[in-house]
């Protein structure tokens, strides 16, 4: 296949067959937040490839991987909004910070436990931790995990993640939280940014707004992540890809430097970059070998969730 060269319908055929699932994933999340577009990206992309079944479309997927995995990831600097700490009370950093950390070593041990596959286990860990699916975008492109630990990661995290959204509500009112503290419950904890809107709305917009805020310490701290784990999987300690470092720039440029007009305009390309990588990636995945992951992921995301929940709530009550 490599060696063959296709003709140029056939190339546009299947750039067709990429680009339509990623922003038609991304079209249906505008007008349903509560879809990630992430995740519908890979859905649509695993039911195409399994409905067309084609070598050609997955072999020009994977090429596609090239441009639009690294053009995602520095694109995505721009949703970084790196958070001063005149913004926030200091008990609300320290809460968040150790949530972050809380949870991202609870579904790692958890996972280790289940006997689930290292670079797996990192992906739910960093997914559950930090800001879900592109957690695991970010974090996948620099670990390098196969294509069906990748697909399972985002469908756990996210099955996970919609448990909390609709959970929520009920705990916020059976414990009877003030609103400042279900909103930094919301956002400390829940695993993407459309889940936290979701399940701090029914409180009303300043509840929301509040969630949303501390959700972005979660989402900054992928910057710190993404550098470390550059120089722990790197086959060289002191090399971090490239789109990594501009990934770096871009969000201190979008925090300090870019207007919020410019802003705008960057992120939601960073979201159809994001949603035709996912597009292909299920493209070129088997589907059969994410049923042979079994359900030892989903039980360790769970597991490593609801204790660090418990934990969390513990902490909350007494520094707040």
């Amino acid at each position: 296949m490599v060696g063959k060269k296709l003709p140029e319908w056939k190339k546009a055929f299947g750039l067709i067959m990429i680009t339509a699932p990623g922003i038609g994933a991304y079209l249906v999340s505008c007008i349903c937040p509560a879809l990630d577009a992430l995740f519908l990206a890979l859905i649509f992309g695993i039911s195409l490839g399994s409905f067309l079944n084609n070598l050609k479309i997955r072999y020009l997927s994977e090429k596609s991987l090239a441009i639009t995995l690294p053009l995602g990831i520095v694109l995505y600097g721009a949703k970084i909004k790196i958070p001063l700490p005149s913004d926030f009370p200091p008990q609300v950093i320290v809460l968040t910070i150790l949530s972050t950390l809380i949870m991202g070593a609870a579904v790692f041990l958890f996972a280790k436990t289940f006997r689930v596959g290292e670079k797996l286990s990192l992906l739910l860990a960093c997914g559950t931790a930090i800001c879900g699916v592109s957690a695991i975008t970010i974090v996948s492109s620099i670990v390098k995990p196969k294509k069906e630990e990748f697909s399972a990661a985002i469908i756990v995290i996210t099955v996970v993640g919609l448990t909390g959204a609709i959970f929520y509500p009920f705990l916020g009112y059976h414990l009877g939280l003030s609103p400042d503290c279900y909103a930094i419950l919301s956002g400390a904890t829940l695993h993407q940014t459309g889940l936290v809107e979701i399940a701090s709305l029914p409180f009303g917009n300043y509840v929301m707004q509040e969630g949303l805020a501390v959700k972005g310490i979660r989402i900054a701290l992928i910057s710190v992540v993404t550098l470390l784990i550059s120089f722990i999987y790197a086959e060289n300690r002191f090399y971090v890809p490239w789109y990594v470092v501009t990934f770096l720039i871009v969000a201190f440029l979008s925090s300090f430097v870019l207007t919020p007009e410019i802003v705008k305009v960057i992120e939601p390309l960073s979201t159809i970059a994001f949603s035709i990588t996912l597009a292909s990636i299920g493209l070129s995945v088997n589907i059969r070998d994410i049923q042979k992951v079994r359900l030892s992921p989903l039980i360790a995301a769970y597991g490593g969730w609801f204790a660090s929940l418990a934990i969390f709530l513990i902490i909350m009550g007494w520094l707040l």
